[in-house]
């Protein structure tokens, strides 16, 4: 072997080394930082197909293929077009294991990954399904990504606590005012919502954990109104992108919904407060603030108000309020 040919051989093991991918497969997106650095944030929606009569999507900057075991899907808009399965209606945790090969991406020019930690965000580390569904990912898999063979190999999986991260977050950025106090976090999922309080030095108060309700609930309140008012079910993931985008209607042309936004968020919110305090009750004595959020949907759920701080993403709530 050549010197240039060693050489060239040691870069390329190089960058087939990924030593940290951290994602986020969430309700509503699928999150990760791409091979190149870029943060890319895709619908975490499934669309699989069958070749032999459907026409499969081609791959785009907003959605990606999969050809894996038998079996091929897309990730991503496309998917989301096509009416796939949503993980705000059938469960982030279940599809786990499909979406994240989305985020498993080689260095440009490369067919081999190699994750010595592939970090995934979840609402419990200690949640069953969370954990048998992070094994499955630990391991060798050979399949085609945006018609590219890739054989990928992941050393370790960790989970990582959602609001956990949503935490350290609130502290590296000052929204915290009192850093001797407990302080905490409820962080906002689809099915349900996670509180987590910690302590002065960062500690999860593990006995404080609950689960509070979801975005799911408040798409089910305003889904419950319309059905009423147009005799039509409405889908609940188009529900929460007429939130999102402000348009406060299902789809692009369907029934609007701006009249049972304000009422129905208020009434979600009142009950996520209400069993906050009644199973926070030791720690109220102790709380300084809970940062309500962490996801981008959250600006446009939580009102403003004189005594709500909206700071990227969060909202710190005074518990004096």
């Amino acid at each position: 072997m050549t010197p240039t040919t060693e050489v060239q051989r040691l870069i390329t093991t190089r960058t087939a080394i990924r030593h940290e991918i951290l994602v986020n497969p969430g309700n509503r997106y699928l999150e990760y930082v791409s091979a190149s650095g870029a943060m890319i944030r895709l619908p975490n929606v499934i669309r699989e197909f069958d070749p032999s009569w459907e026409d499969v999507p081609a791959p785009s900057a907003e959605t990606v293929i999969i050809h894996r075991d038998g079996t091929l899907y897309a990730v991503g808009t496309a998917a989301k077009t096509m009416k796939g399965k949503s993980a705000f209606d059938k469960g982030k945790l279940s599809m786990m294991q499909d979406s994240v090969f989305a985020a498993l991406e080689p260095s440009y020019g490369q067919s081999i990954l190699r994750v010595e930690n592939l970090k995934i965000a979840v609402p419990d580390v200690r949640n069953g399904e969370a954990i048998a569904q992070s094994q499955k990912l630990q391991g060798t898999f050979e399949y085609t990504r945006n018609g590219q063979d890739v054989i990928t190999t992941i050393a370790k999986v960790t989970l990582i606590e959602e609001a956990t991260a949503a935490y350290n977050y609130g502290v590296k950025n000052d929204l915290y005012q009192w850093l001797d106090a407990v302080n905490g976090v409820i962080d906002f999922g689809g099915g349900t919502s996670s509180g987590r309080l910690y302590s002065p030095d960062g500690l999860m108060l593990r006995e404080a954990s609950i689960t509070l309700p979801g975005t799911n609930q408040l798409a089910q309140m305003i889904q419950a109104r319309l059905l009423k008012e147009t005799s039509t079910s409405a889908d609940l993931s188009a529900i929460m992108d007429g939130i999102e985008s402000s348009s406060y209607q299902v789809g692009r042309n369907g029934a609007s919904f701006m009249t049972h936004f304000a009422s129905c968020r208020d009434q979600w919110l009142d009950d996520i407060r209400s069993k906050a305090i009644s199973q926070w009750q030791p720690y109220l004595n102790d709380l300084g603030e809970v940062l309500l959020g962490s996801s981008r949907d959250t600006c446009k759920i939580v009102p403003r108000n004189p005594r709500t701080l909206i700071t990227d993403g969060f909202h710190r709530s005074l518990s004096a309020d």
